[in-house]
């Protein structure tokens, strides 16, 4: 056996004799069970035993031309297989040594390599390469059973196999007395467990003088029964320094032993474990541990089956992108080496006497739901450190940024080591490629000190198939889970489902969810979730159909309030947000009970990066008829293509405006951040957002991306830095955006923000058209405001106003001072002083606004009054002439009719006489 999704015949292949390769398509990292025909691309490894590059390669990728093409085995249409002489097939010519056959598999159609519509490409269990090695001579192995060490109950029997590579004198042995022989390449033998205890077979094979012997141990067991011991809680349980108690939670298997280091990974009668007699559990009470030595052990089941223990914190893992990738790079000091060749498949570690973090914040603020400001990160791509101490050196800049809680994206032990964390295997581990779980807590607890809560990306939907759970009870050894499987769906109830599908239903299930979500609040100390994909959590069956699986749901709503009831009985703080996306009548109710939930508007911002029309209402949490404002909103994320990605490489141009190019998007990505970031209600920034981070998402979506921090060099990407931070820091600190009232409007080219608290109102307006415009806008209030990019003052003499906005121009102005320290964040020009103001002999008389479209005032100074009023053009022509009737100190003068230009007004009053100029525009 070559890898579990590939079987070879003869045991031995050689490179000159034919081989007949078999290809289980359910097994793998992507199964290609029911897709017809199957085709093989292989090449030869000539360098090393143990080299991974392909030689004499034969295939043509996404191509159905017959080379490599499988037969389907009859009857069985999983399997293929394809019979063909090593050196034959390959053109290997004489002489040239084969060590290694590699191997992947890819479904038939049209299908071209990394194009639009790629092969679905199967390889092994890890992502990568199947090998099958090639006989170097003269070799000996048992064959059967498939394993060296095996258990069997009593009453069983067992077919033991030992085969050569070539034929010689073969002899077994049973506890070193000879039971059989044979002359050729393969002895079979059949035994008999009659009663418990361990047996050795050692097979031997001699030609030409030389000898090729193997070992097999067999252990023979029957079941033992013992009631739980009082307490005890599945997984590790530390007892004292030196004992543990494993409880390993496993309905209706027959045996469990612990193997290890404490026992050199053998089968031994002192480490089965006790089964209860409900046949839920099995358990071991172990002594003589050395205090604080760490152990890296598995639990066997029925002696096929090796697993980690699922609750266990922290993983260790073989083959090249696993541990060993780590300790090569040094990202974890201290960190043991995988147990190869003792054993296979993930284990885990146990330690008594494990030192003790010591928290230095406790006492830290934690801001309402509705005024958090999230940072989502990825820790993989935040530094080219990939590190949770990368990270924490970073939290200063954070900080520097204005934001209140920083969301980690899933740092739980997941498949591999380079991912975004969606591929979740071990629930309780904290990921070792980015550290020791100290550096995460230090990061954590740092965090706090600074005033920023930490919440976690939770996958909860789906875990895959290295997850012990789902190998305790699945096909194959990652195959898909069977009907008997207590925590997961044979198939997702959903789509998009990724991995194998959580049943939330299931009491196995909810146990499991409840002591994760109070671990990682518990142990690490986060203060929230974000759930991924909480839409899955359902067993209403919808298939493929997205519109029905977003439909009201009722039980899934009752599975969500279950579990955040479970949270809330030790958590009654935690932020709990949701990843829904379904019916707004589901979300209305599972806000109103408590969970905040994200509010995706990527499409709106993206077609406004562009230039476009598109909408921002749905941003604001009234608009969807919600009472509370537990709606996250957000603009970009990690699934979402960026902003500035759209601005530069897809944005229009017109009105001396051109999307394309820098300083006219952060323009525009300045506009959109101010009108969007004071929706009141929680919001979110995905990383390096604050910058207009442009590399595209998906020119390979889950790849590593580049940081780009020396965008902050550049003047343009700094302003938009800046004009965040001071977005960021506001909305957390200044009572103005969380306000008593709102008047929001960002559906036309005109988008307005209004915010009103007491006496006070902040006002956010900007032109997302393409051209120069008037717009008539009325302010909530006349008087002093501020233009808070500008830091100067102007006065606002009449609430309803014409003004002409070219693209990309906005304000930001209060009735109270906002203080901003840096010059030059905006490019719009300053809000026109819409009052000129002239020191008369008797006091001030004032015009405005001016320049003005539709109509003007002329105020007199308090002790004067109006007679008549003269306006006359550049040319000496009278164009207006007005008597009052009775004395007044202010006047309204109509000038819609007039051409544009500029105007001399008269004035005669009762104490004298004024003139000055206006702007017709």
């Amino acid at each position: 056996m070559a890898q579990a999704q590939v079987t070879v015949s003869p045991a031995f292949p050689s490179p000159d004799e034919p081989v007949t390769i078999t290809y289980n398509a359910t097994q793998g990292t992507t199964q290609l069970a029911g897709l017809s025909p199957i085709y093989m691309h292989a090449g030869v490894i000539t360098s090393a035993e143990t080299g991974t590059s392909w030689q004499y390669v034969r295939g043509n990728w996404g191509l159905n031309d017959g080379v490599g093409r499988m037969q389907q085995v009859p009857g069985q249409p999983n399997l293929w297989r394809l019979t063909f002489v090593p050196r034959q097939y390959f053109n290997v010519p004489a002489g040239v040594p084969m060590f290694r056959i590699g191997m992947v598999f890819r479904e038939a159609g049209p299908c071209g390599g990394s194009g639009q519509n790629p092969c679905r490409e199967g390889k092994n269990e890890r992502g990568q390469d199947i090998f099958v090695n090639l006989s170097q001579g003269f070799q000996a192995t048992f064959t059967s059973p498939p394993a060296k060490q095996w258990l069997m109950k009593v009453g069983e029997s067992l077919a033991v196999s030992f085969t050569a590579s070539q034929d010689a004198a073969l002899q077994l042995f049973q506890d070193g007395n000879p039971v059989s022989s044979a002359q050729g390449r393969s002895l079979n033998y059949s035994f008999s467990a009659q009663q418990e205890g361990q047996y050795v077979f050692v097979g031997a094979a001699t030609r030409n003088g030389i000898i090729e012997s193997d070992t097999l141990r067999v252990t023979v067991a029957a079941s033992l029964q013992a009631e739980l011991p009082s307490g005890a809680m599945r997984g590790i349980n530390y007892l004292s320094d030196t004992e543990v108690l494993f409880v390993l939670e496993a309905p209706n298997k027959h045996f469990a032993h612990v193997i290890g280091d404490f026992n050199d990974w053998q089968i031994l009668p002192a480490f089965q474990m006790m089964q209860t007699p409900d046949k839920e559990f099995f358990w071991l009470q172990m002594d003589g541990l050395s205090p604080g030595e760490e152990y890296i052990f598995q639990y066997l089941v029925d002696g096929q089956i090796r697993i980690a223990d699922p609750y266990a914190a922290k993983i260790s893992r073989g083959g090249p992108f696993g541990d060993a990738e780590i300790i090569a790079q040094g990202r974890y000091p201290g960190l043991k080496p995988y147990p190869s060749g003792k054993t296979e498949f993930e284990a885990s570690y146990l330690q008594t006497n494990k030192p003790a973090f010591e928290w230095q914040h406790l006492d830290y603020e934690k801001p309402a739901p509705e005024d958090l400001v999230i940072y989502e990160l990825l820790v993989r791509d935040f530094t080219d450190a990939r590190s949770y101490a990368a990270v924490r050196e970073r939290l200063p800049y954070l900080k520097s940024l204005g934001i209140n809680a920083l969301e980690l994206m899933p740092i739980k032990e997941f498949e591999g080591n380079l991912s975004w964390g969606y591929n979740p295997a071990f629930f309780f581990a904290a990921d070792k490629f980015y550290g020791p779980e100290v550096e995460l807590k230090k990061l954590i607890d740092e965090a706090h000190g600074l005033g920023m809560v930490v919440l976690l990306d939770m996958v909860l939907n789906h875990a895959f198939g290295q997850n012990p759970m789902v190998r305790l009870y699945n096909e194959g050894d990652y195959g898909r889970p069977l009907p008997e499987n207590p925590w997961f769906n044979v198939e997702p109830k959903h789509p998009f489902n990724v991995g194998y599908d959580f049943n939330h239903e299931s009491k196995y299930t909810q146990f499991f969810v409840d002591t994760v979500n109070h671990y990682w609040l518990h142990e690490f100390r986060f203060d929230g979730y974000r759930y991924d994909l909480s839409k899955g959590f359902t067993q209403n069956n919808t298939g493929d159909n997205v519109a029905a699986w977003s439909a009201y749901d009722a039980s899934r709503v009752a599975l969500l309030k279950r579990m955040y009831d479970e949270v809330r009985k030790h958590h009654q703080d935690a932020y709990l947000i949701l990843e829904h996306f379904a019916d707004n009548s589901e979300e209305r109710e599972l806000s109103d009970y408590g969970f905040m939930l994200w509010g995706n508007m990527n499409g709106a911002g993206r077609a406004l990066s562009r230039g476009e029309s598109a909408s921002l209402n749905g941003g604001w949490h009234v608009n969807r008829n919600w009472k509370d404002p537990h709606l996250v909103g957000y603009m970009e994320s990690h699934d979402e293509e960026r902003l500035m990605f759209e601005s530069l490489n897809f944005g229009r141009t017109g009105g001396g405006l051109n999307l394309r190019n820098l300083p006219d998007a952060v323009d525009r990505q300045q506009m959109l951040a101010a009108l969007f970031m004071s929706i009141p209600g929680p919001k979110m920034i995905w990383q390096f957002g604050e910058f207009g981070y442009d590399l595209e998402l998906n020119n390979d979506r889950l790849g590593i991306k580049p940081t780009r921090w020396e965008y902050l060099d550049n003047a343009d990407r700094r302003r938009l830095f800046d004009l965040h931070a001071f977005l960021f820091k506001e909305k957390v600190q200044n009572p103005l955006f969380k306000p008593d009232q709102a008047n929001i409007d960002l559906g036309g080219s005109l988008k307005r923000v209004h915010l009103r608290k007491g006496t006070q109102h902040l006002f956010i307006f900007g032109n997302t058209g393409l051209s120069e415009q008037n717009f008539d806008i009325t302010f909530p209030t006349t008087g002093t405001w501020y233009d808070v990019l500008a830091r100067q003052e102007t006065q606002i003499p009449v609430a309803n106003q014409q003004l002409r906005l070219k693209p990309n121009q906005f304000y930001i102005l209060s009735t109270q001072p906002i203080a901003l320290n840096q010059q030059g964040i905006s490019r719009s020009e300053p809000f026109p002083n819409l009052v000129t103001s002239l020191s008369v002999e008797r006091g001030v008389l004032q015009v405005f606004p001016n320049p003005a479209s539709d109509r003007v005032f002329i105020r007199l100074p308090e002790d004067d009054e109006i007679r008549s009023v003269q306006l006359i053009d550049m040319q000496g022509r009278e164009c207006l002439f007005t008597q009052t009737i009775r004395p007044e100190q202010e006047i309204a003068l109509s000038i819609s009719h007039l051409p544009e230009g500029l105007y001399i007004w008269k004035v005669k009053g009762q104490r004298s006489a004024y003139t000055g100029k206006i702007l017709k525009k």
